[in-house]
C-alpha cells in the first residue's frame, strides 16, 4: 500500500496518541507510559501491519510473528528516536561482538568442550572470571587517566605562578 506510513512514525504517532496532551517529549516515553499502554501502542502497530497502513516487508499472514518483530522494534525506536527518547542521540552500549576480549572469546570456546560440573569446566570459568576482573581494573585505570588528563587540560598555565607555570606544563606535556 503507497500511503502506509513508516514504522517509527507509527510508534511515535501511537504513544502521542495513547498519551494525549501528557505526553513530555523531554522524557523517556518508555517511562511515561503504563504496562497496558505500551501493550496498547504495540497492539495498535501490529494491527497497522496486518491491515498494510504501516509499511513491513514481509509475510503479514503470522500475526504472531508479526507480533514479536513489533515487539523489538518499538524497543528499538524508544532507544534510538529522538521524538521519543527524550531527545538524546542514540549510542549503542557496545561497538558488538567484534570489540569482545579475544581471550573472552577463547575462553569461553574452551568452555563449551567440558562438561559442566567438570574441574576443567571450573578452571575454565575462574579463568573468565579472572579476566573479567582485570579488563574491569582497566576500563577503571584508563577512565581516571582520562579524567586526570581533562583536569591538566582545564588548567590555564599562564593564571598561574611563575615557579609553578613549569610544573603544570610539564604534567600537561607529559599526560599529553
Amino acid at each position: 500500500m503507497s500511503n502506509a506510513i513508516s514504522q517509527k512514525e507509527a510508534v511515535v504517532n501511537e504513544v502521542k496518541s495513547i498519551l494525549g496532551s501528557s505526553f513530555d517529549p523531554s522524557l523517556p516515553a518508555k517511562g511515561q507510559l503504563t504496562s497496558d499502554q505500551l501493550s496498547a501502542v504495540k497492539s495498535n502497530i501490529v494491527d497497522g501491519i496486518v491491515n498494510g497502513s504501516v509499511t513491513f516487508n514481509k509475510d503479514t499472514s503470522d500475526v504472531k510473528e508479526v507480533s514479536k518483530y513489533v515487539s523489538g522494534m518499538v524497543s528499538n525506536h524508544f532507544r534510538k528516536s529522538k521524538e521519543l527518547n527524550g531527545g538524546n542521540s542514540y549510542t549503542p552500549q557496545s561497538a558488538g561482538r567484534g570489540s569482545r576480549d579475544s581471550q573472552i572469546s577463547e575462553l569461553n570456546k574452551l568452555l563449551k568442550t567440558f562438561p559442566e560440573g567438570s574441574e576443567e569446566y571450573e578452571q575454565v570459568v575462574l579463568a573468565i572470571g579472572s579476566r573479567k576482573n582485570e579488563l574491569a581494573s582497566l576500563k577503571v585505570k584508563v577512565a581516571k587517566e582520562k579524567r586526570k588528563q581533562k583536569e591538566l587540560a582545564a588548567i590555564n598555565t599562564s593564571a598561574l605562578p611563575a615557579h609553578l607555570q613549569n610544573l603544570a606544563n610539564s604534567l600537561v606535556s607529559e599526560n599529553a
